[in-house]
């Protein structure tokens, strides 16, 4: 099920150009930000959204933005393979838990009452 890929030392110095494109784009827009800063801060995160949608096309076409994508399809089909619960399973779950906290909460109150009272009674 899980696609093969290649790490050739031609991928290898492609991935180094793509990325090295990728910090020059993402500096580049920081530079940007902080020079243009007089410009409406929604323009400006609008150019951020833009940037980051480029950068990550770019990143997706590196060997490791290709590994990245493979194991997010595969994190898919995965999760469609998971048997939820029905409202009824969940209610019954949490009304356990919050039961549980209650006797917990009303358990630990009377260990502290006792304590405190053991204290009061030997300091005085």
């Amino acid at each position: 099920m899980g696609q093969k890929i290649e790490l050739s030392g031609e991928s290898s110095a492609k991935d180094r150009l793509v990325w090295s494109f990728i910090v020059l784009l993402v500096g580049t827009c920081i530079v940007a930000n902080y020079y243009f800063n007089e410009i409406a801060w929604a323009l400006r995160a609008a150019g951020w959204i833009l940037v980051v949608c480029v950068a990550g096309g770019l990143a997706l076409l590196t060997t490791q933005g290709r590994l990245i994508k493979a194991f997010s399809k595969e994190s898919r089909i995965e999760l469609r393979k998971v048997v939820w619960p029905t409202r009824q399973e969940t209610v019954q779950s949490t009304m356990v838990v919050v039961m549980m906290v209650v006797v917990t909460a009303i358990l630990l109150w009377a260990i502290d009452s006792v304590l405190m009272w053991l204290i009061a009674m030997f300091t005085g």
